[in-house]
């Protein structure tokens, strides 16, 4: 079955270009796709589509009314429908004819759940990434990285980090006035997905990539213009010519909206287009990775990555202490149980079925943090800290304290308060600087409040610090036993772990 399309002049589809020259979105020949199936079968469910290819660009007329193409569909034994989206060309010196596939999709009537088409997401892992991230800001988004026009500029901050990107996208008021006839919904929300995906791709893998095809597209509800979006991108595999992400849309309450498994991406310029070198440049891999290698379990998350829906995930008693708490200090209280939690499924075999509200990270008899094992095992120490920047919570089977702080000079006004002659010597003396020396000398006796459950003035008095370093020092307890503190910076913040025999 053939079916005439005619794709009409929108002036928002000329913000969607490549080379100078308009190109229809990925996302626009989906819903063409679709609005051609429903004309073929009335009443067919759209929602769940496999196999999507988007093999050559469709350009766009920019001075023609619309622009002709048509659907080729067939039906497989199983019912489902395919659909391809083609056009016509005839060459000025030939005569010849020569049709032309643009993208193609086949339609599932099978109704597969969730499950089937992309694994389940707990929404506290949806609801900040791991690691420290990159913030890119919508300006620096299109004003280099991906030159849309003002339609297609839809990401209003980007947080990128080694493991995903996480986009607060914000869809525009509809441009056609089609809102009532979309049938996939607004197109916005998965093409800035997709532009998440590019810009991991710049930062991660030195490739400016963009969509080419996805195994499964799922729509549970249909995104809407005018509202705002979060788009959670995990990559799966990154090689020299291919990159594969998942991708899912969660509205601002946190519900599923859709979801995108197998997207390939690979870049279509022929190497003509590199990325810049400030998002591919020094600095992205940076980690803990000395810490993280003395712990049974690490999370880290930094607070302007957690999402507004993240308190979604509280158990009853967190939610408690949380409703207690000013606008400032939340954010930082959702990042520590969003990290505690985050251990709880790391040390019970990376659960990622169990409900985050189900995993109480708070004490009931006192202020302390703890990551109960979903499994039943056996109960792991843990330590939280944060800064203005990080959250970070650590698991081990002994004692343990962990600590971050912003190199600032604040530690070196204060250093009276908190430091012996012997360790006001060292600060000086050290080849680090001195702010660099007495932060990790306060942090290693914040550490130890924490290892060994008593309050600040205790470990200031009890604790003395006998060697510094950039990334090992060591201290003495009442003057006991000398012990080792680890430490590891991400820019000016550095965390400092000790673990007690």
């Amino acid at each position: 079955m053939r079916l005439p399309i005619e794709i009409p002049r929108q002036s928002y589809l000329r913000d969607h270009c490549v080379g100078g020259r308009a190109v229809l979105p990925a996302v626009e020949a989906a819903e063409l796709l679709a609005r051609a199936v429903r004309r073929f079968l009335p009443g067919t469910d759209v929602t769940a589509l496999l196999d999507l290819r988007f093999d050559k660009f469709l350009f766009l007329d920019p001075e023609a009314p619309s622009t002709a193409a048509f659907c080729d569909l067939a039906l497989h034994e199983n019912g489902d429908i395919q659909a391809v989206l083609a056009t016509r060309t005839t060459s000025k010196k030939t005569a010849m004819t020569r049709v032309r596939e643009h993208a193609a999709v086949r339609f599932s009537r099978r109704k597969p759940d969730g499950p089937d088409l992309m694994p389940d997401l707990a929404l506290d892992l949806a609801s900040a990434l791991e690691g420290a991230c990159f913030t890119v800001e919508n300006d620096d988004i299109y004003g280099e990285l991906i030159p849309f026009g003002p339609a297609f500029r839809n990401v209003t901050r980007l947080h990128v980090a080694a493991g995903g990107a996480f986009a607060e996208i914000m869809t525009p008021v509809d441009p056609a006035g089609e809102e009532k006839t979309r049938l996939l919904g607004s197109p916005f929300p998965l093409d800035a997905a997709f532009h998440a995906a590019c810009v991991w791709g710049q930062r991660f893998a030195g490739v400016v990539a963009f969509p080419l095809a996805i195994d499964r597209r799922r729509i549970f509800r249909n995104t809407r213009p005018g509202d705002t979006y979060f788009g959670h991108v995990t990559p799966v595999r990154a090689e020299p010519n291919l990159l594969i992400f998942d991708l899912r849309l969660f509205d601002g309450d946190g519900r599923l909206c859709e979801t995108a498994a197998g997207v390939r991406m690979r870049d279509v310029s022929g190497e003509k287009r590199e990325p810049p070198r400030w998002i591919a440049g020094e600095g992205r891999k940076q980690t803990v990775e000395r810490i993280a290698a003395r712990c049974r379990a690490i999370s880290v998350i930094e607070l302007n990555s957690v999402a507004p829906f993240a308190s979604k995930v509280l158990s009853a008693e967190e939610k408690i202490r949380f409703e207690k708490l000013g606008d400032r200090r939340r954010k930082s209280f959702l990042a520590a149980r969003l990290a505690c939690k985050r251990l709880s499924r790391t040390l019970s075999g990376h659960d990622g079925v169990t409900d985050p509200r189900d995993i109480n990270t708070v004490c009931t008899d006192r202020p302390h943090p703890c990551c109960p094992r979903t499994d039943g095992g056996a109960v792991y120490a843990c330590s939280v800290s944060h800064d203005n920047r990080f959250s970070i919570a650590v698991a081990i089977d002994r004692p343990v304290g962990i600590d971050v702080e912003k190199v600032s000079g604040r530690v070196l006004t204060s250093r009276r308060l908190y430091m012996s002659e012997s360790e006001m010597a060292l600060v000086q003396a050290s080849p680090l600087g001195e702010a660099e020396t007495a932060v990790r000398i306060w942090s290693i006796k914040e550490a130890v409040t924490k290892a060994l459950d008593i309050n600040l003035a205790d470990a200031w008095r009890r604790v003395r610090v006998t060697t510094v370093g950039a990334f090992e020092s060591r201290f003495q307890i009442d003057d006991d036993t000398p012990n080792l503190a680890f430490h590891d910076a991400v820019g000016q913040h550095v965390f400092t772990l000790i673990c007690l025999p």
